[in-house]
């Protein structure tokens, strides 16, 4: 109690300082999508998630509003003050919470996707919106929803910290949807860049609308090439990979511009040194039969450990790999161990490293 009192001052001046101020407003679904069509409304700010709900999940929120079934508060963030003057490209309000909802009405009212999977409204199904009778669309036109509006004034990251508390309860964020809310800074911004790279999606076998894309899989591995590459990172880990990766995304962030190129440099040649050889599945997992090497998969997250390291540090060194000296790493029984059941225990990481580093 001693402590609290004299702590009393900095208490108050936090509170003070981390009180959110908001504002409970209503627009009509006209307005919202106009606001979003204008760029008023940012619908995907840096720390959300990539829309995920299926069209199926978007239809039963369409038949919702139809129906007048009540739906959750749209927490949105004002960035600019009303009284400011921006340029047409800067938005004036950004979603903290709700964005998928926001989404799926928008993509419906631009007729991005057909009603499906509806049972109150059956009859429906198949419909885009263009489809609707008359009355339907005046009533999903004039259906309102509530917003919560977080003023201009509060400070950034507060706006992140209500992100996370929002997100908490509801559907389950994966584990880079989270770093990506909360790390932020110059390696996130290269992070996005890079996953641009045409070598390094066709590596790993991404494409663009794919489930793995949509979890942010595609920036976790650009994440987990750096982790246990920059630096030999890998001798850092000790257990908990989650948040091994989480510790290196937030120490990367506060390297300087030059450390961050050379990183850019290393990652755009190993890619390229992978695209130039006959691997057609370069991170596959193969197991030993009678008959000789099987694929198992096409992609394993410990087998691209291995690889992207043993590329990296022959390109450093000026030497181009075989694809036989790739597979033939799995005729090793303890390599293909390393690289199924408990992957990320720090022995069978060590050891697929250590693996491949013997192979320079």
């Amino acid at each position: 109690m001693v402590t609290l009192k004299h702590n009393l001052d900095e208490l108050q001046q936090i509170a003070k300082e981390r009180t959110v101020k908001t504002q409970t407003i209503e627009y009509d679904l006209e307005t919202l999508v106009k606001k979003i069509q204008k760029n008023v409304i940012k619908l995907n700010p840096e720390y959300q998630r990539k829309h995920r709900w299926s069209d199926a999940n978007s239809s039963r929120l369409i038949e919702s509003l139809i129906l007048n079934i009540p739906i959750p508060f749209i927490y949105i963030s004002q960035d600019v003050d009303v009284d400011e003057e921006v340029d047409t490209e800067s938005s004036r309000f950004s979603v903290i919470d709700g964005q998928q909802r926001l989404t799926a009405i928008f993509n419906f009212f631009q007729n991005e996707y057909q009603l499906e999977g509806l049972e109150v409204l059956d009859k429906l199904n198949g419909s885009y919106y263009k489809d609707l009778p008359s009355f339907l669309i005046r009533r999903l036109e004039e259906r309102s929803i509530r917003c919560l509006r977080i003023d201009s004034t509060v400070d950034p990251q507060v706006k992140y910290d209500i992100f996370e508390r929002l997100n908490s309860g509801s559907v389950k964020l994966e584990s880079q949807e989270l770093r990506n809310a909360t790390c932020r800074g110059p390696f996130k911004d290269l992070v996005k860049k890079l996953v641009c790279n045409q070598d390094f999606l066709t590596a790993c076998k991404l494409t663009p609308n794919s489930k793995r894309v949509k979890k942010m899989e595609d920036e976790e591995l650009i994440l987990r090439f750096f982790a246990i590459n920059y630096k030999n990172g890998y001798s850092d880990y000790k257990g908990g990979f989650k948040q091994f990766l989480t510790n290196k995304m937030s120490e990367f962030n506060e390297l300087d511009e030059k450390s961050l190129k050379g990183m850019e440099k290393d990652f755009v040649q190993t890619f390229r040194s992978i695209a130039t050889t006959d691997l057609q599945y370069p991170f596959a997992k193969y197991r030993i039969t009678t008959k000789g090497l099987k694929k198992m998969s096409d992609f394993n997250a410990s087998v691209f450990d291995a690889v992207t390291h043993l590329f990296m540090l022959r390109n450093k060194k000026g030497e181009q790999l075989d694809s036989n000296t790739v597979i033939n790493m799995f005729t090793d029984p303890d390599f293909f161990t390393a690289c199924e059941g408990s992957v990320n225990d720090v022995s069978k990481l060590n050891f697929r490293i250590e693996k491949a580093r013997g192979l320079v």
